[in-house]
């Protein structure tokens, strides 16, 4: 799999990706708002040299300088059954955030690898920016769910459930 935008290339990761995901993967940027455990160097390649068969992996690369700036995921959606969804999780390096990347990534990602009817997000309450980037993207907030997950630091979140239904998609 592989797409191209106007600034980004979005593919598979690879093995020789994982020094530029462990610069950023394990800051407190990224670690703050997903409910994830540091990644080792072991873990990382482990993780990398699997992700060539597995679509729910994408790689984030600037064109620029080809340099992996953030990862997209996609897992079967937790809240759904027996409908054509998937939720997305997402993250960026934290010098590359806040210029229209996950945009450009997720218009250019949402719906053209799988033949999908919904795609579910969700966002810890406190991390207004990825609300806004769903949001700028047409997902509805479907809820919060109050004290629903332990993330970073033992912090236990609110989260916001976010929905995109394929009719109202404009991309």
């Amino acid at each position: 799999m592989f797409l191209e935008t106007q600034r980004l290339i979005l593919r598979k990761p690879e093995v020789t990706d994982v020094d530029d995901y462990l610069s950023f993967v394990n800051s407190d940027f990224v670690q703050q708002f997903n409910a994830m455990t540091p990644v080792t160097r072991e873990k990382a390649e482990f993780q990398f040299s699997n992700a060539q068969d597995d679509c729910s992996v994408i790689a984030i690369e600037l064109k620029q300088t080809g340099r992996l700036i953030g990862m997209i995921y996609t897992q079967e959606d937790s809240l759904r059954y027996g409908v054509a969804s998937k939720e997305l999780s997402y993250f960026l390096r934290e010098e590359e955030s806040r210029k229209g990347y996950m945009k450009e990534a997720l218009i250019h990602h949402l719906f053209k690898t799988e033949n999908l009817t919904c795609i579910a997000a969700r966002s810890f309450v406190p991390n207004i920016a990825s609300q806004r980037l769903l949001e700028s993207l047409g997902f509805s907030k479907n809820g919060v769910i109050p004290q629903c997950v332990k993330g970073y630091q033992d912090i236990v979140f609110d989260d916001c459930l976010y929905s995109l239904m394929k009719e109202d998609c404009s991309f």
